[in-house]
């Protein structure tokens, strides 16, 4: 077998992706210079070409920046179980952070070097070319592999369901390279065939099969009540320097997703029901702050309009401070434009019977509470400003599910409750999915369904169809 050099491959792989990243740098230049040549492009998008010497600092800084958030994303991971799609969206993500990290550095520097045309030319330049690069490596790795080359060894505990499904599935993969050499189970199941290979030992054999045979890995699928004989095998796998791999689906959860962690010297086994990729939901909170403060800034001449607004056509404060709901249920106060009479929270019991939505959730579209500005201000969302208040201080974030009220929350079924796993947002799919949807049910679902699927570019196209919204002004 040829023996995986996983650092030096790493390391190569890494200077081809650097050697590509500053080949697209080049081209972006390029591109991003000669721009103002084609006419047919809006004045608007067309920026100032800067001499490319005053760039090379730039392409170090990018070439970092792109090694790093290529590197996170896993793109250096073996490529074994990779496709296409599986690739591309990494690369795209991978890059699509990098482009964020490069907007926001030039809004807080004021780099004028950093200009649109440049920064989606070389987005889209480095997408394809990785992409094209990556592929060819697939497609040649995976060739190789279908030949009998470069392939690893494993040797599978365990002849249940899973390790039954585990073994078909490689069998229906040849391109990833792997090969089974055989099942470790109880004695009466010795000799008997499963996926084209055979139970060849027990568990008192594990240490023989290792030293008398080539296994690059040993894959524990055994169920639960053979758990007290997995310490044992463990050590002789150690003891050999044979890679033990346990396969910690144990329980048959749905939407938990395991996860094995330390907490001060302890490993543990977690299940969690929340995005668990604690470097993208650091960006996430990055985006969070820097949205919510250059927002509280920009946005400051219209807060005065408003308020004033506000001040001359009704009685009451300018801000509204209610008691939500947020991550796990926290309780926390949510700041918004007073769009209401200021005794609505007395008046509320008398129109409950008007309600329009279903579950514990109250909706009126002609409610009379409401002030004329509060009119406006709902129907455009912009009552919801001054919660980039609550995002500052990490109560709410940009995008998540609504917070909702403690008196709702009460109401909740146990299913519904899993929507307050997540930060809450100023914006929700469900607003920019289904608005005027009634039934509250589906509204739980959405929050459930953008929790389990939550991605940097799913709240992207969130965040612009709130915008949209917003300009549209099909709030209320």
């Amino acid at each position: 077998m040829l023996k995986e050099q996983e650092n030096l491959i790493n390391k190569l792989a890494v200077s081809i992706d650097c050697l590509i990243v500053a080949i697209s740098f080049v081209f972006a230049y390029t591109l991003s210079s000669g721009i103002q040549d084609i006419t047919l492009l809006p004045q608007s998008f067309i920026d100032k070409a800067y001499a490319f010497r005053e760039y090379i600092w730039l392409m170090i800084f990018t070439l970092i920046l792109w090694s790093a958030t290529l590197t996170h994303f896993g793109v250096y991971d073996s490529m074994r179980e990779k496709g296409f799609f599986r690739i591309f969206w990494i690369i795209f993500d991978a890059s699509l952070v990098s482009v964020l990290i490069f907007s926001a550095t030039a809004f807080l520097f004021n780099w004028a070097i950093l200009t649109r045309s440049f920064i989606f030319a070389l987005f889209v330049l480095v997408v394809v070319l990785l992409t094209a690069e990556k592929m060819l490596v697939l497609m040649f790795l995976h060739q190789i592999r279908k030949s009998g080359y470069n392939f690893r060894v494993l040797l599978i505990v365990g002849t249940g369901d899973r390790a039954r499904l585990f073994a078909q599935n490689i069998k229906n993969h040849p391109e990833w390279g792997i090969r089974i050499f055989g099942f470790i189970d109880e004695k009466d199941m010795v000799g008997t065939e499963i996926e084209n290979s055979r139970v060849i030992g027990t568990f008192d054999e594990i240490e023989k099969i290792l030293v008398k045979n080539v296994i690059d890995e040993v894959v524990f699928l055994m169920p639960r009540k053979w758990l007290n004989s997995l310490e044992d095998s463990i050590m002789v796998c150690e003891k050999i320097g044979v890679k033990a791999t346990i396969a910690v689906d144990f329980f048959n959860t749905e939407i938990a997703k395991p996860l094995i962690k330390e907490m001060h010297g302890w490993p543990l086994l977690t299940f969690d029901t929340t995005p668990i990729d604690s470097g993208l939901l650091a960006i996430k909170r990055f985006i969070d702050i820097c949205g919510s403060f250059f927002g509280l800034i920009l946005l400051a001449p219209v807060f005065i309009f408003i308020g004033i607004g506000i001040k001359l056509t009704s009685k009451g404060p300018v801000f509204f401070r209610q008691v939500r709901c947020g991550t796990n249920g926290r309780e926390f106060k949510i700041y918004k434009f007073r769009t209401m009479v200021q005794d609505a929270e007395k008046q509320l019991k008398k129109l409950m019977k008007h309600n329009e939505l279903e579950g514990p959730v109250f909706k009126l579209q002609n409610d009379p509470r409401v002030t004329s500005i509060g009119r406006f201000l709902r129907r455009t969302s912009l009552d919801e400003l001054p919660q980039l208040i609550n995002v500052l201080k990490g109560e709410m974030s940009l995008i998540g599910p609504r917070p909702p009220l403690p008196s709702e929350v009460k109401k909740y079924e146990s299913w519904q409750r899993r929507r307050l796993s997540l930060r809450p947002g100023m914006a929700c799919i469900h607003e920019v999915v289904a608005r005027n949807d009634k039934d509250f049910d589906r509204w739980m679902k959405h929050d459930l369904e953008y929790i389990d699927n939550w991605s940097l570019k799913l709240d992207a196209i969130i965040l612009a169809k709130a915008i949209a919204v917003v300009f549209r002004g099909t709030g209320y």
